[in-house]
C-alpha cells in the first residue's frame, strides 16, 4: 500500500530504506577500512521514467490534490540511499530495488534529481526533466469523478447547466451555511463550482480550515436584483447560474472562526487587495486564504470587502468566462455593479 504526505507543495510516495537492506555503507569499489578509508567511485543514473515524458494530474492524493504519480527507478553503485527531488523539493528515498513512485503536484516542466548518499555526503547526481499536464476530460462530470465526489445530478433548476447535488465533506472539506449550526449535508449547485471547491479544498486545509461557512449559492436573479431574468438591465447574476459562492468565513482547527464581517480589515483605495499589508492574525488569515485561491485561479472573480458595502460581510467569488478581477482587478476588467 502507498502511504502519501506533503512537503513543501508536493504530494510523495513515503517509500524509505537503504539499498539491500543493508544499514552500512556500500562499496562500489574496495570496501572501507576502520579508519573510514574512502569507499571507492559512486554513480546514479535514471533508467525510468523516460526523458520529456509526460505525466497526467488524474491521481487523487490523501491530502486532496490532483497529482501526477511518476514512477522513478534509478541504477546506483557505491551508495547507501538516493533521495529523489522535484525542482529541488523531496519526493523520499527510492527503496531496495532502486524504485519510487513519486505523486507529483506543480503542472508543467519539472525536473527531477536523483542524489545519492554515501552517510551524510552526497557522493552522485543525476538529472531529469518531464512535464505534467491535466487530463483531457469530456464533461465537466468527469472532473468530480476524478476528486471522487459523492453527488447526485439534478434537480433541473431554472438557468443552471450541469447541476448537482453533492453530499458533504466536498474533497474532505465540510461547508456549513451562515445561519444554520449543522454542517450541510448536501450541497445544490452547478457542475462547474463544485469542481471549484473540491480544487479549494487542499490550499484551504494546508491552511489548518476545517469549516467553510457560506451564505449561500443559487439564487436565480438579475445583478443588483434589477430585474428579472433574463431581463436584466445589468446582467445576469452569476448566483443564478449556481456559478457563484459567497464565503462568510472560515473554522480553522481548534475552533477559531474568521469573520469576514468581523476580521477582516479594509484596505486602502490606492492598495491592491493582494499586496496592501495586513494586520496580524485573522485579518492576515483571511487575506492570504482568498488571494491564494485567486491566484491559483479557483474562481475568476473575487469581491471582498474592499470591493463595496454590499460585500462587508463575505467573499464573492463566481466562475465569470473570460474575467480576472479581485478588487482592482489584474486584467482591465469593468466591474461596476453593487451586488454581482
Amino acid at each position: 500500500m502507498r502511504g502519501t504526505t506533503v512537503l513543501f507543495g508536493l504530494a510523495v510516495a513515503s517509500l524509505t530504506s537503504t539499498f539491500g537492506g543493508c544499514t552500512g555503507d556500500i562499496s562500489a569499489g574496495a570496501g572501507d577500512d576502520d579508519d573510514g578509508a574512502d569507499a571507492g567511485p559512486a554513480s546514479v543514473a535514471f533508467t525510468a521514467p523516460a526523458a520529456g515524458s509526460e505525466h497526467l494530474r488524474d491521481y487523487l492524493a490523501d491530502d486532496g490534490w490532483l497529482v501526477a504519480d511518476v514512477p522513478v527507478e534509478v541504477d546506483v553503485t557505491g551508495a547507501d540511499s538516493v533521495e529523489i527531488l522535484a525542482d529541488g523539493v523531496s519526493l523520499g528515498e527510492v527503496g531496495a530495488d532502486g524504485a519510487l513512485l513519486g505523486l507529483v503536484r506543480p503542472l508543467g516542466a519539472v525536473t527531477l534529481t536523483a542524489r545519492a548518499r554515501r552517510g551524510d555526503e552526497v557522493v552522485g547526481e543525476a538529472t531529469l526533466a518531464v512535464t505534467t499536464a491535466d487530463p483531457v476530460v469530456s464533461e465537466c462530470l468527469d472532473w468530480l469523478d476524478l476528486y471522487q465526489l459523492d453527488y447526485e445530478l439534478g434537480p433541473d433548476n431554472q438557468g443552471v447547466t450541469d447541476p448537482v447535488t453533492l453530499t458533504t465533506p466536498i474533497n474532505g472539506m465540510v461547508h456549513r451555511y451562515s445561519a444554520n449550526d449543522a454542517p450541510r449535508s448536501t450541497f445544490f449547485m452547478s457542475c462547474e463550482l463544485a469542481r471549484s471547491l473540491a480544487r479549494a479544498a487542499p490550499m484551504l486545509r494546508a491552511r489548518g480550515v476545517v469549516e467553510v461557512v457560506d451564505m449561500g449559492v443559487y439564487n436565480y436573479r438579475c445583478i443588483n436584483n434589477n430585474g428579472t431574468p433574463p431581463d436584466c438591465p445589468d446582467g445576469i447574476s452569476q448566483h443564478a447560474y449556481a456559478k457563484a459562492f459567497d464565503i462568510a468565513g472560515f473554522t480553522v482547527e481548534g475552533g477559531a472562526f474568521y469573520s469576514v464581517n468581523d476580521d477582516w480589515v479594509m484596505d486602502p483605495d490606492a492598495e491592491d487587495t493582494c499586496a496592501a499589508p495586513t494586520e496580524p492574525g485573522a485579518d492576515a488569515f483571511l487575506h492570504d486564504a482568498i488571494c491564494e485561491l485567486k491566484t491559483a485561479g479557483v474562481w475568476n472573480i473575487v469581491l471582498t470587502p474592499n470591493y463595496n458595502s454590499a460585500h462587508r460581510n463575505h467573499f464573492h467569488v463566481d466562475l465569470t468566462p473570460g474575467a480576472d478581477f479581485i478588487e482592482h482587478g489584474h486584467s482591465g476588467l469593468d466591474v461596476g455593479p453593487d451586488d454581482l
